[in-house]
């Protein structure tokens, strides 16, 4: 990972596209929002086809008025990512990641567990047909179709605020990774102040005999005024899930 200046709480969890609009009361030149405002954005967000922004609402709206106030304090505050960028800096070289032995960071907890960091991983898969000259050419094979993710979310007292996501489709038979079909990447992003974008998606299968199936991209993020870059990762084989990170 390559970190050009911290940035807040969300921002090192968050990866979106710069919002299409922005409501006055809630603006990067502001610099935060206030309980009322971060309430009429959501609903904003809501009726400019957002269908996430519904989820987020309703977490909100369940939060006392104390609450809330304490939460757009936090979600206003750009210099938290000084605390938690543990969660994307805890390898000085990601290069020289062992990913057979590396332990996925799955939660983080900042201010007396209010906000948590928090990694959730899964995979879908179906047994199909062989398609291929050479899978035909072993009619005891058994194929896969599989696609794995990894995201990291943001939560603010419960209420997710923002949710970065790495994907692989790939096919395998019962013992090994045979192709990748695509990697994607996918966000979330619930801060009215910032802006987001990611790279190209790359995916490839690594060399045996770790033999995964990665994709990875890398996210770039603003607050005002600060910026940062960080790579999030997944790798995968015939089991399922292998390993992530987001450096």
């Amino acid at each position: 990972m390559t970190r050009k200046r911290l940035v807040g709480l969300a921002a090192v969890t968050a990866a979106a596209i710069t919002m299409a609009a922005m409501p006055a009361t809630a603006s990067a030149e502001d610099g935060g929002t206030t309980p009322e405002a971060y309430e009429a954005y959501l609903v904003e967000q809501i009726e400019l086809g957002e269908t996430d922004a519904q989820e987020t609402l309703d977490q909100y709206s369940e939060l006392s008025d104390n609450d809330k106030e304490e939460f757009v304090t936090l979600l206003n505050d750009p210099q938290r990512g000084a605390e938690i960028g543990d969660f994307i800096s805890d390898v000085s070289d990601i290069e020289t990641i062992d990913e057979e032995a590396y332990e996925t960071e799955l939660r983080k907890e900042t201010e007396g567990g209010k906000v948590v960091l928090e990694a959730t991983l899964d995979v879908e898969e179906t047994e199909t047909a062989p398609t291929t000259d050479e899978e035909l050419s072993d009619p005891s094979a058994r194929y896969y179709d599989r696609s794995a993710w990894y995201s990291v979310s943001d939560t603010i007292f419960g209420v997710k605020v923002t949710t970065v996501k790495i994907g692989v489709n790939y096919r395998t038979t019962s013992s090994r990774v045979v192709k990748v079909y695509n990697g994607w990447a996918s966000h979330r992003n619930f801060v009215p102040f910032a802006e987001f974008s990611n790279g190209p998606v790359k995916e490839w299968i690594s060399a045996d005999p770790a033999n995964n199936a990665t994709a990875e991209t890398i996210w770039q993020g603003k607050w005002n005024g600060f910026s940062w870059d960080a790579r999030e990762r997944i790798w995968a084989d015939q089991s399922g899930f292998k390993g992530g990170y987001l450096k």
